[in-house]
């Protein structure tokens, strides 16, 4: 390698100095120039990494003279040909300096090592050498457990890859799934059918064996009448008129003396006008008109976005709020509410804890039975509460899942009460009902989807060490998916390493959604078996899913990540790039018609009291298509408070929830104002409230009559009048899109 010296002539302080690339002269009486060479790290050390893979590391080459410094005769000695060195630059200009990547790759396990060599210039070292190393392990294994992936291993990128195989037959944990084959990397079949002949029966195939078993419910003869003696005989259903005269009740205030006649139910009616009651909140004036009591609808009449009736909770001396995102609604129409209360301490001042409630009401106000309950210890300080009410299969039933401080031990624990559907009763208090079972197990709730099968999947956090530490990442625990039959007989388990939390996030089709240490997943519905995972943001409790798009949303940190169920591919991220002062408020639903909604906040950095804050200054209501490009951005009308802890809900917590009705009208609120808007961002009606944090959190849900359920502040629950949307089982129309909760995406 040659230098090729340059003269310059430079002035300096007006006297004209003669300078050479290699120094200056003797004569100059300035000193000589030279190169110096500094190499770091040394010795260098690769990654390890699986045979056939890849492992690079670069070393700096610094020149911390004053000279150009030059390189050469750069060379490997040692390590056969497992390691190779990367392009060596000819000169390092004075203070400067470049990177030379060194490659080891091997084909056997083991551990290797070199040197490498850089002839240079450099006064300090003509000849610079540095030990590298790096350990080759076995490539790892790749098998997912899943017999609907074809797994292999990527050395290019250093990673396992599983392809879907598609057409082979498999094997269902659910034994009533038959003629089972892989399609999309899971377990699908067809349900077997169980059929013994007898009408008298009810046909169930038990999950767990197969095997086909006949029922003989109470009323499976029941044919409502109340003129008719109903009895099961070997021929089938028999039911029998009774004798006529035989008392009875028609279930109609307008008759009198309800007898039986021919098997059939039959009253003296009363005279028209007569008042009655219809037995009907949303209606007034209920008069008696040709033997039947009729009223004049609240509803029909109102104009839209007009409050209808409020439904108030109870206020209590102390802290009491309603857990505004647990709530839920029947298919006909009956709302479920839980409400928190703190309790008095004791007459020795020990405090007592908590109780919960939950209410329900139907119609436009009308109370059904409740029920109460304390958690399972009131003197655990926990870090987290999960709480999920569920309806269906003919049990409502409340999941309370709590995790201990972790300087406590840091023990999760869940309990889940199921109790039978609330009688339509009004007692001075919420009572516990006939039948309370609870079911108490060792970790913390993260979710729950209850399937139209009957079965349950969820999630749970669960401990692997329960001693108290000092650091909350210190916590080590397993996140535990279950499947459970008809009965709560385990299917199949998945359990995982987990950070801190972790989140089941729900069932989207034949995909089973988890996000854990960092990871976004996806598991078989029928085997349990890992289907995709991929690396993302932190993602919250929440997911918008739709099967039809093939697309899952959700809010992870600071961005809306969208990917697809089917495989994981992440599709887009909003706003991108992540931007602090632009950021969801508002977990995403998806519509009917395909949108992505969400609102967003916009903040700026401002002075307060003399430090740099930031501050939400502007809500808007975004609409993105399937591809994350931009539909439509809102400015709502909406000015923060000077105070902006004014807009928060009681528990300090949540942030408002949006529900999207079939017709393309969504319904959201922050802080005093709730909105309906219409495609495209247009306001079609508003609804304000004194109270500057009365629809921060309300979580809105549609009747089939077109009223608009959600809670003003955190006493009282309004039905407001709509147009007559309904919500929509093609996409995630809610904050828990189905009036059961399930977190279940047909």
């Amino acid at each position: 390698m040659q230098v090729k010296l340059l003269n310059r002539l430079w002035t300096f302080f007006g006297v004209a100095v003669v300078l050479a690339a290699g120094g200056c002269s003797e004569s100059t009486g300035l000193g000589q120039l030279s190169a110096s060479v500094e190499v770091s790290p040394d010795p260098l050390t690769l990654a390890t990494v699986p045979i056939t893979v890849r492992s690079q590391g670069q070393l700096e080459v610094r020149n911390t003279g004053a000279a150009q410094l030059s390189l050469a005769n750069a060379r490997i000695e040692g390590g056969g040909a497992v390691f190779t060195l990367g392009e060596v630059p000819a000169f390092v200009a004075p203070n400067q300096a470049v990177t030379v990547t060194v490659t080891g790759r091997a084909q056997t396990v083991g551990a290797y090592s070199a040197v490498v060599v850089l002839g240079t210039s450099a006064r300090n070292s003509e000849e610079v050498r540095v030990d590298v190393s790096f350990q080759a392990t076995e490539i790892p294994d790749c098998e997912d457990g899943n017999t609907c992936t074809a797994n292999t291993f990527d050395a290019e990128t250093n990673r396992c890859v599983q392809t879907f195989a598609d057409g082979i037959a498999c094997e269902s944990k659910d034994r009533c799934i038959i003629n089972a084959v892989c399609q999309q990397g899971v377990c699908l079949g067809e349900q077997k059918r169980c059929d013994d002949g007898n009408p008298c029966t009810r046909d169930v195939c038990r999950q767990t064996d197969g095997e086909c078993l006949a029922v003989v419910p109470e009323d499976a003869c029941n044919d409502d009448n109340p003129c008719t003696d109903d009895s099961c005989t070997a021929g089938g259903c028999v039911n029998e008129p009774k004798i006529n005269g035989a008392l009875c009740d028609d279930g109609d205030s307008c008759t009198d003396v309800d007898t039986c006649f021919g098997g059939e139910c039959t009253g003296i009616s009363e005279a028209d006008g007569t008042v009655c009651s219809d037995g009907n909140s949303c209606t007034i004036n209920d008069r008696c008109s040709a033997g039947v009591c009729t009223g004049d609808s609240i509803v029909e009449p109102a104009a839209e976005g007009e409050v209808l009736f409020s439904y108030p909770l109870p206020l209590f001396a102390e802290r009491s709020f309603l857990h505004r995102r647990h709530v839920s609604m029947t298919d006909d129409g009956v709302f479920y509410g839980l409400d928190h209360r703190n309790l008095p301490n004791d007459e020795n001042g020990v405090p007592q804890g908590l109780e919960h409630i939950v209410f329900a009401f139907e119609q436009c106000g009308t109370h059904v039975n409740g029920f109460k309950y304390q958690p399972p210890d009131p003197f655990v300080s926990v870090i987290a509460v999960r709480r999920s009410l569920q309806i269906g299969q003919g049990e409502v039933r409340m999941v309370v899942g709590i995790r201990q401080l972790f300087d406590n031990g840091f023990e999760p624990q869940t309990t889940a009460y199921v109790l039978p559907p609330f009688d339509r009763v009004e007692p001075d208090e919420p009572v516990l009902p006939i039948r309370p079972p609870s079911i108490r197990g060792t970790g913390g709730e993260t979710g729950r989807s209850l399937l139209p099968d009957g079965s349950q999947i969820w999630g749970t956090v669960v401990p692997l060490n329960f001693a108290p530490f000092e650091d909350v990442n210190d916590a080590r625990q397993n996140l535990v998916i279950v499947r459970g039959d008809r009965n709560g007989s385990p299917l199949w388990r998945h359990e995982r390493s987990s950070e801190f939390w972790s989140e089941f996030l729900g069932v989207a089709g034949p995909r089973v959604l988890f996000w854990s240490e960092g990871r976004f997943g996806a598991l078989d519905f029928n085997t349990g078996a890992q289907v995709w995972s991929q690396q993302t943001a932190f993602i919250t409790s929440e997911i918008a899913l739709s099967t039809q798009l093939n697309l899952g949303v959700a809010r992870a940190s600071s961005q809306i990540l969208a990917v697809e169920i089917l495989n994981g591919t992440q599709v887009f991220t909003y706003p991108s790039p992540a931007d602090a002062l632009y950021v969801p408020r508002t977990d995403p639903i998806i519509s009917a018609d395909g949108r992505i909604l969400f609102m967003m906040e916009r903040r700026v950095i401002a002075q307060v009291d003399g430090e740099n804050t930031i501050v939400p200054t502007v809500l808007t209501w975004v609409e993105l298509d399937t591809d994350g490009q931009l539909i439509s951005e809102t400015e709502l009308p909406y000015a923060f408070p000077g105070d902006v802890t004014q807009t928060l809900a009681d528990d300090r917590f949540d942030d408002p929830y949006p529900t999207v009705a079939d017709d393309g009208i969504t319904y959201v609120g922050f802080g005093d104002s709730f909105w309906a808007l219409e495609p495209g961002g247009r306001i079609r009606w508003t609804l304000t409230s004194t109270n500057p944090a009365a629809f921060t959190a309300t979580v809105p849900l549609l009747r089939d009559d077109g009223v608009l359920l959600m809670s003003r502040g955190s006493r009282e629950i309004i039905g407001v009048r709509t147009n007559g949307g309904q919500m929509s089982e093609a996409g995630w129309a809610s904050y828990r899109h189905d009036n059961n909760r399930t977190n279940f995406t047909p």
